[in-house]
């Protein structure tokens, strides 16, 4: 026996569906779409089944479930047992970070979390940025203290700054011996040799609980960001297994808001399965029992980070001559991504210069000529640096990008002098040349790479606006449509979720948020500031407490 139709009424239902792209009624049941348009066009429906209206947002505005395509929960949950010093605000679950701009405001930060430790216990600080906090030394980390390990973790992620006591309790030492990306001079691990000392920072952060009590936090956060499908694009930084438990203890409820959806880290399970890591994510997903959803999908890495100035580039390069990172080798990108290819899993790669991005596209040419495929919708994560040359050609090959719009609002400004140039560093997140050649364009926060609000990200990639209020390469902004198609459609299309979520239409998951205002009534950088006071998820509404809404 089915239940009652319930039906929403709104002031304006934006459905982002094509064929009907507005109205102000739709008619759920059974956590599905049976239909949308108004009370009036609802009634052959309504006259035949029993039915409840519901008018609570009469007066508001519905769109699909925002959806947020790339985000990383235990990540996030190891950041939130550090204490954070930011160059920019941060609304955490527990608390609000104010930035903090400037080399001696950032070490006098980093004294007083010292002093205030107990005798034994480590410091770990998240979020020093050179741009924003001057450049960072062993020696001065030395001078704090030569017994407690302190690790300063870079805003970029990819990379410890460590004293001596750190360097030891990390076993730094013994990853140099054959680790060119561990520096103990400088106090610096970065890339594989960041890998090489999580094995035991992991264990720090991760234990007695406190992955399960941030894990909670950052369930909140989503809620708050009118999120209703996030997705773990490379799943098990704490463990495949321990993340798939975890999760599915504390998101896969029918209770919680959101849905959440899986993509295993290929090197993660390479590292810990070695040539058994395809069988083992095949094993994983087959025994899933469905309330997190695994996709037949694959994520891989090819440069470094961004914010960490360890992309691939170019020419002509960095302004300083530096060089970036490789996370896998040119030369292995083919072979590491070929089992997936082969297997008919869809392709995401962290890429993040232009240099990388090169790599990337030989490889999925190669892949494309040794075993066609069609509609494989291979994703270029970040797509931070590009050049003109190399969206054209994405576009041939079938490939899709999903945009940070947060890097071009907080590095636009300060990577011109000293890394990028003016040129470059203003066509950072080249979207509007991606729509133009006909690729899917879709937004993520890439959490905690930036905050999860989907509507701050959209009017970000609308505006292209730095935080000094520049629009450097207006011709690069989304239109507003395409913004908002960023964090519902496009990003369900590149789920290949299309399907169920992404639109209101009928036959689709009856996921919405509520939003206090319109965003096509308005200019797109009012929209961080639109109320969002629920979300519905399956037809089941999920009320934002007024107190807690940012």
């Amino acid at each position: 026996m089915t239940d009652p139709i319930t039906v929403f009424t709104a002031r304006r239902i934006h459905t982002m569906d094509p064929s009907l792209p507005e109205a102000t009624a739709i008619a759920v049941r059974d956590g599905r779409i049976i239909e949308v348009g108004n009370l009036e066009s609802l009634q052959p429906w309504l006259t035949r089944h029993e039915h409840r209206i519901d008018d609570r947002f009469a007066e508001q505005v519905l769109v699909p479930g925002l959806i947020d395509p790339h985000v990383h929960p235990s990540m996030m949950a190891g950041l939130l047992a550090c204490e954070w010093i930011t160059g920019e605000d941060w609304d955490l679950p527990e608390c609000h970070v104010p930035a903090v701009i400037g080399a001696e405001a950032f070490m006098d930060r980093v004294r007083d979390l010292e002093a205030g430790l107990p005798d034994g216990e480590p410091l770990v600080a998240y979020g020093h940025h050179p741009q924003f906090h001057g450049p960072i030394h062993r020696s001065m980390l030395d001078a704090v203290s030569t017994t407690r390990p302190i690790i300063i973790w870079p805003r970029g992620y990819h990379e410890f700054r460590c004293n001596g006591a750190a360097l030891t309790w990390l076993n730094a030492e013994e990853g140099a011996a054959w680790d060119p990306y561990i520096d103990l001079e400088s106090g610096r691990m970065w890339e594989s040799g960041m890998a090489w000392g999580m094995r035991v920072l992991n264990r720090h952060l991760l234990g007695g609980g406190r992955i399960e009590r941030h894990l909670a936090g950052i369930a909140g956060m989503i809620h708050r960001g009118g999120v209703t499908t996030v997705c773990d694009a490379g799943f098990g930084i704490g463990g495949p297994d321990r993340d798939v438990a975890t999760f599915e203890a504390l998101y896969g409820d029918a209770s919680t808001p959101f849905r959440l959806y899986l993509i295993p880290s290929v090197m993660i399970f390479r590292s810990l399965y070695g040539d058994d890591a395809q069988e083992r994510m095949a094993t994983m997903a087959a025994a899933s029992d469905g309330r997190i959803r695994h996709l037949h999908a694959a994520k891989f890495f090819a440069d470094g980070s961004f914010m960490s100035q360890l992309s691939q580039l170019g020419e002509p390069g960095f302004i300083d001559g530096h060089t970036g990172a490789w996370m896998t080798d040119p030369d292995r990108l083919v072979h590491e991504m070929r089992p997936s290819w082969e297997e008919g899993r869809q392709i995401n790669i962290h890429v993040t210069g232009d240099g990388g991005l090169q790599t990337t596209l030989d490889a999925i040419e190669t892949l494309l000529h040794e075993t066609p495929r069609f509609d494989h919708r291979t994703v270029i994560q970040h797509f931070a640096l590009s050049t003109q040359a190399q969206v054209r050609r994405l576009a041939a090959l079938g490939c899709a990008v999903q945009g940070n719009g947060y890097y071009m609002h907080q590095f636009g400004d300060v990577m011109v002098d000293e890394w990028l140039g003016t040129e470059r560093a203003g066509q950072i997140t080249r979207v509007g040349s991606a729509r133009r050649n006909g690729v899917s364009v879709a937004l993520h926060s890439d959490l905690p790479m930036g905050p999860i609000k989907p509507l701050l990200g959209a009017s970000l990639l609308a505006t292209r606006s730095t935080s000094s209020g520049r629009v450097p390469a207006p011709s690069e902004c989304l239109t507003p449509y395409d913004a908002m198609a960023a964090v519902t459609i496009e990003a369900a299309w590149q789920l290949r979720l299309d399907h169920e979520i992404g639109s209101l239409a009928a036959g689709k998951l009856a996921d919405m948020t509520v939003l206090d205002a319109d965003p096509f009534e308005m200019d797109p950088a009012g929209w961080p500031d639109i109320g969002i006071p629920a979300t519905i998820r399956g037809g089941q509404v999920h009320e934002i407490d007024a107190a807690t809404r940012t």
